[in-house]
This record gives structure tokens, sequence and C-alpha cells, in this order.
């Protein structure tokens, strides 16, 4: 295994939702901070940014709010956190569903576990950050 070493902070995941408010609270329960929310009409968000406190930034919207291909549910996203035990509490306390458990791999350096979201992306979190 190699990488550059290099972090790049910077490519900002999007996820659309359903139910994007359920999303929002179940994110900010994992831990994200919410720099940004534009309320749509009823309960839709239009676009919400939400930070993770280690780095990286996550755009929310609500099915329907803008052109695009992404469908609930189709997402697979990687957080790389130095604390995935204190993750994974949160995770269960909000009876989040394990995809896989937290684990200390052997094939590369990294401790991390993967859930699904409400809509069933997946959401690794890992210390692996490349």
């Amino acid at each position: 295994m190699s990488t550059s070493g290099n972090r790049q902070p910077s490519i900002w995941a999007s996820v659309v939702s359903d139910d994007a408010r359920a999303l929002r609270a179940w994110l900010l329960a994992l831990g994200f901070t919410e720099d940004l929310l534009i309320p749509s009409e009823g309960d839709a968000i239009h676009h919400c940014q939400l930070d993770w406190p280690e780095g990286g930034r996550v755009l929310l919207s609500s099915t329907g709010e803008r052109p695009t291909p992404c469908r609930p549910g189709t997402s697979s996203l990687h957080v790389v956190t130095a604390d995935p035990d204190a993750v994974a509490e949160r995770a269960r306390a909000l009876g989040a569903f394990f995809v896989h458990e937290l684990t200390d791999q052997t094939d590369y350096p990294s401790r991390d576990f993967t859930v699904a979201d409400p809509d069933g992306n997946y959401w690794e979190f890992a210390t692996f950050a490349g």
C-alpha cells in the first residue's frame, strides 16, 4: 500500500434525503455541527452544510430541491475520526444499523465501522485518512 500522504479536505459530499430534517438530526447526534441551513417549503431543506469537527463537510438537501441524479440511500461516505469508538457509541445510542462492527483492520492501519443512516446511505467512520 502506498499513499501520497496529502490530505484533501476540499471535496464535500452531497447527500439528498426523503426526510432531510430527520437525517440532519441523525448526523448532528453523531457529532456533525451545522454551518448553514436554508429551509424550503414545509419541512423540506433546500440546502444544509454540516461540518465534521475533525475536517470535512457534508451538503444535505431534500429530495427534489434541485436537479440531481443522486437518490436517497445510494451514497457511501468515509469520515475520518481519531475516536471511532466514541462515534460508534453515539451511533448505538441512535439505534443505527451497523453494516460492519467496530474493527481493527489487519491489511491497512485503521479502526473503523460502518452504519446505515435512515435513508440507507453507508457512513464509514475510520481512523484511516489515506
